[in-house]
């Protein structure tokens, strides 16, 4: 009981030394049963909605490798949904969750931390190079979840191209496709819309996914 005790105090305390050097074996100790979500008090109204499309790279008859165009996958999935009422699917709860995950590996801690070393503007090591090492670096269990992430992205695109343009596929790629709504108070006016923006994924190899 002690044992559990501590490692539940370190899990929820902010980054330190000791979460430093064995953050991988508290993780592994607390996910996935031991994990808490809580969602008790009313959440912040939503602001945005997001979606990703998929495009693939293919091998035609004759050899030529063509790219095909972007398609939406996270709307027919939605759409399901909404005609799921009473036993909606699992599977088509999947695709709205690709931008959750990742988005959502970061320790929220470190993050601030990464913030205050870096603010908006400077030209400190994390930002000068996009593949230089954020101070402070990554953590064991940022670097776990950020390929569990990309993992789950890859392998649901996998899916959804196979589907949409069979087993010729060399590589596939994501974009995240981001809707922020305007502010309440202007949501009526007709002309506003709200910003739209994206970001790619690199190209990935596709993965053999059973259905």
């Amino acid at each position: 009981m002690l044992f559990h005790f501590s490692m539940t105090a370190l899990h929820h305390t902010p980054f330190n030394p000791i979460r430093e050097q064995h953050d991988d074996k508290i993780q592994a100790y607390m996910s996935p049963y031991f994990q808490q979500d809580w969602h008790l008090f009313a959440p912040e109204p939503v602001t945005e909605d997001s979606g990703f499309l998929i495009r693939a790279q293919r091998s035609l008859p004759d050899g030529a490798v063509v790219t095909t165009k972007w398609v939406d996958v996270t709307t027919p999935h939605i759409d399901k949904l909404h005609r799921q009422r009473f036993w909606p699917s699992r599977v088509e709860r999947l695709a709205p969750a690709v931008r959750q995950r990742l988005d959502g590996w970061r320790d929220p801690q470190l993050e601030e931390l990464r913030r205050e070393d870096n603010p908006p503007g400077s030209k400190g090591p994390a930002r000068a190079d996009a593949t230089a090492e954020p101070v402070p670096p990554l953590a064991p269990s940022e670097l776990a979840g950020r390929d569990s992430a990309l993992l789950y992205a890859r392998a649901l695109a996998s899916a959804e191209a196979a589907k949409l343009w069979g087993g010729s596929l060399r590589s596939v790629q994501v974009r995240i496709v981001i809707n922020k709504y305007p502010r309440f108070s202007e949501r009526a006016i007709r002309a506003n819309r709200g910003k739209v923006s994206y970001y790619d994924l690199a190209w990935m190899k596709p993965l053999k996914v059973s259905r």
